[in-house]
């Protein structure tokens, strides 16, 4: 309502259209003490830069672009699936390269790297959709060890649930697999970070505000829930033990991590930052072995 002529306003107008007197905008302290604090809390969280969300997104998409030109550009692999001597030139998992020809880094290696267009769209879409928020709410130290080690962490799990030969029933069917195929895709530690993220909004449920205890905590169930229901439906082509042991993994890590407080000082503490240096080199050293066995 216009305080100058008293007619009803629109809530989006800065002026009256009836006198044209300009509309005073409501200052945050006529906000409630705790909508103030949650807007705090939202605008220091949102500001933060998720710059390795982004170098992640990109490594990715440019693995997915060689492997595409060493498939001779075919649109039909990019929606069936790049053939298998690609996969396995480009790091892709697999038992016998681990164990028999002690290609260790292909525990690290199929993160980076995904078998059609379909694959990398959907969990480049949920890397830019996740991985923002546990970036910034933890720092870009803190999420590039998470997304390493959670993957590595999902690849181990894959390797340790291939038994050959073996006959799973319905529900270890879920996890066991019984040919020891190329195995590869950043699921592992995307559900990685949606462990964090639950873990997060459990862990700190008394200081979140409302908006972010819904978000995250049990406001991951559903996501959770969800794609176990579809990897179940999928088992066999969908490698469910990575997607657990990231999960379990993610859930581990963030159950030991603080976050970054809104109004910390922005100083990584030494270690982290080792650990973040440690993590790429680890990523560049597995990429460069790859390059080195390339065939």
């Amino acid at each position: 309502m216009c305080r100058n002529c008293g007619a009803l306003i629109g809530a989006g107008e800065s002026s009256c259209h009836v006198c044209g007197a300009p509309l005073s905008q409501p200052s945050s302290s006529a906000f409630p003490l705790h909508e103030r604090n949650a807007i705090n809390f939202a605008r220091a969280v949102l500001s933060r830069p998720y710059i390795f969300t982004i170098v992640f997104l990109v490594a990715n998409l440019f693995v997915f672009l060689l492997m595409w030109e060493s498939s001779e550009m075919s649109t039909r692999v990019l929606w069936t699936a790049f053939p298998e001597e690609v996969l396995r030139a480009y790091g892709a998992k697999t038992n016998y390269a681990i164990h028999f020809d002690h290609e260790w880094w292909r525990f690290v290696t199929p993160i980076f790297i995904h078998v059609n267009f379909p694959h990398v769209l959907i969990n480049m879409y949920s890397l830019w959709v996740i991985g923002p928020w546990v970036e910034k709410l933890y720092g870009s130290a803190k999420f590039v060890v998470f997304w390493v080690a959670t993957g590595i962490a999902g690849v181990v799990a894959s390797y340790l649930t291939v038994i050959p030969g073996s006959r799973p029933g319905l529900i270890a069917s879920f996890i066991i697999k019984r040919a020891d195929e190329p195995s590869a895709g950043a699921s592992g530690a995307l559900f990685g970070l949606v462990g964090v993220l639950f873990v997060f909004g459990l862990k700190y449920r008394r200081e979140l505000p409302e908006g972010f205890k819904r978000a995250f905590g049990t406001g991951m169930l559903p996501v959770i829930l969800l794609n176990l229901g579809i990897g179940f439906l999928g088992r066999g082509i969908i490698d469910n033990a990575a997607h657990l042991g990231g999960l379990l993994s993610g859930a581990a890590i963030a159950s030991l991590v603080s976050y970054k407080r809104p109004g910390t000082p922005a100083s990584v503490t030494i270690a982290w930052r080792v650990l973040q240096i440690a993590a790429l080199v680890l990523v560049g050293v597995c990429f460069f072995m790859v390059v080195r066995h390339f065939r």
